[in-house]
């Protein structure tokens, strides 16, 4: 329902304001505070509303990945799983990374500390092995029904909020109110380049509205629930954004010149006492953890989506008899998630953004042709625009935000990273082809329950997915108990 779809929603974008100080401390308190409403606005909302629309209109679990193969075809459906899939999975190999430092902070007293942003290899066998652990953990609330992974994330939720209201109240009290004029101060020597990073952490900060879209095939009542959930899920991240960073702003220590990710601890320390630090600090840990399995169950039921109607082999699509949960998807992202747990993340942010922001607009993309070549499809959400002057105005900013974010990735620290990048951009079209040659795959429609009829030619291209949901009742099948 909606509150499910909030929590993941959450974890997803957000996980809470930790990593989010430097927002302030970049370019100041007046261009960041602006910033997260304009990125709001002119990003966050626009691409909620489409996935609002799209999950409500294609209910199938694989989201994004059959509303680009429903407008362009399989090659571009394939394109832009490959592209989400890979910002994901590489990504969510951090949190567990981010854990075990959080963890090693908390138990050796250093909980004042902020983040060690180099994220250096694995340097030996038994911090390897913790690690894992961590993977392992985390993982098990994805083997479970969606239904009790929501339920999971809910009470995440609370222990990640609750400790910043009362940090903002006591800093308040402690401060006396502070003085808010330090809200509109600006750095006086910020450059371009600072200006250019403080885009790339406020794009972060809101990406991945879209990610709840790879489970409406498990959502009730998707027309009302993505909606409200999301439009509710926005509300939160801008509140928990705002709420301590300008409440740390205003009472003045440290100077939020000084800031860097990950020192709310050192801030609650300072401004509060060391057992708000220490609050805080496993605050970041259960964050981790909500990100982590956020981000593992949009990836894992992306695969399994595909592997439905026949982007991926069939055996991403098998669900647990008793659970109902892809777990053999998730099973093999763990295997992958184990592997990049030993890398070095530095300059991750930066490919992470190019596949994310790229897959984004080819989602814009196909909203627009939808709406355009399939106007009699029934959409539960619509977007309230209908003319074409009215649906350019609609996609213009978020076109230009993620135009500007993909060409920045391009961009700066050398040339390593732009080859990562183009690299990744190549893998997509190699490996179509090589599962058409091998297997002659080929997008088909497949019921929203995600249940494969094993009688059923797996590769066969046929009709569209919503000819598909119409042999099969119209909509997807929750799972039981749902």
């Amino acid at each position: 329902g909606m509150w499910a779809v909030v929590f993941i929603v959450f974890f997803n974008v957000s996980g809470g304001p930790i990593g989010s100080e430097e927002v302030v401390s970049t370019c100041g308190p007046l261009p960041g505070f602006v910033g997260v409403f304009a990125f709001m606005f002119l990003w966050g909302m626009p691409v909620a509303m489409i996935t609002s629309e799209l999950s409500s209109a294609l209910p199938n679990n694989g989201g994004y990945s059959i509303w680009v193969s429903e407008a362009f075809g399989e090659f571009w459906g394939f394109q832009e799983s490959s592209w989400s899939w890979t910002s994901g999975v590489v990504d969510n190999a951090l949190y567990p990374v981010l854990a075990y430092q959080t963890g090693v902070r908390l138990l050796g007293g250093r909980e004042a500390e902020p983040l060690d942003e180099e994220l250096k290899p694995v340097g030996d066998w038994d911090a390897y092995m913790w690690k894992l652990l961590l993977v392992a953990v985390f993982t098990v609330p994805n083997l479970l029904s969606p239904r009790s992974f929501g339920l999971g994330l809910g009470f995440a939720f609370l222990l990640v909020i609750s400790p910043f209201f009362v940090f903002c109240g006591m800093s308040m009290y402690n401060s006396g109110g502070g003085d808010l004029a330090r809200l509109t101060q600006i750095r006086n020597a910020a450059s371009h380049e600072d200006y250019a990073a403080l885009a790339a952490t406020l794009y972060w900060n809101w990406s991945g509205f879209d990610c709840v879209s790879m489970c409406a095939g498990e959502v009730r009542d998707p027309g009302r629930s993505y909606p409200r959930g999301l439009a509710a899920a926005m509300g939160i991240i801008l509140v928990a954004y705002l709420m301590p960073l300008s409440v740390a702003v205003v009472h003045g220590t440290p100077r939020w010149e000084s800031w860097d990710a990950g020192c709310l601890s050192t801030i609650a320390l300072k401004q509060v006492g060391r057992w708000m630090a220490l609050w805080v600090v496993v605050s970041a840990f259960v964050a981790n953890f909500g990100q982590y399995s956020a981000e593992l169950f949009e990836d894992s039921w992306q695969l399994a989506g595909m592997a439905d109607v026949g982007m991926l082999p069939a055996v991403f699509g098998r669900r647990h008899p008793f659970f109902g949960t892809p777990w053999l998807a998730i099973f093999f992202q763990v295997a992958v998630i184990s592997f990049f747990v030993s890398f070095d993340f530095r300059s991750i942010i930066i490919v992470d953004n190019c596949f994310s922001v790229l897959g984004t607009l080819l989602e814009m993309a196909a909203f627009v042709k939808l709406r355009v070549s399939r106007p009699e499809m029934p959409r539960p959400f619509a977007v309230p625009t209908r003319s074409a002057f009215g649906l350019a105005v609609f996609i213009f900013s978020p076109a230009v935000v993620g135009t500007t974010v993909f060409i920045c990735s391009f961009t700066g620290r050398g040339w390593k990273i732009p080859a990562i990048n183009l690299v990744g951009l190549a893998c997509g079209p190699l490996v179509y082809l090589a599962m058409k040659h091998v297997s002659g795959a080929c997008y088909v429609p497949g019921p929203g329950s995600g249940e494969v009829d094993p009688t059923v030619p797996s590769f066969t291209c046929a009709r569209s997915v919503t000819e598909g949901l119409a042999d099969h009742g119209g909509g997807a099948a929750a799972l039981p108990g749902k």
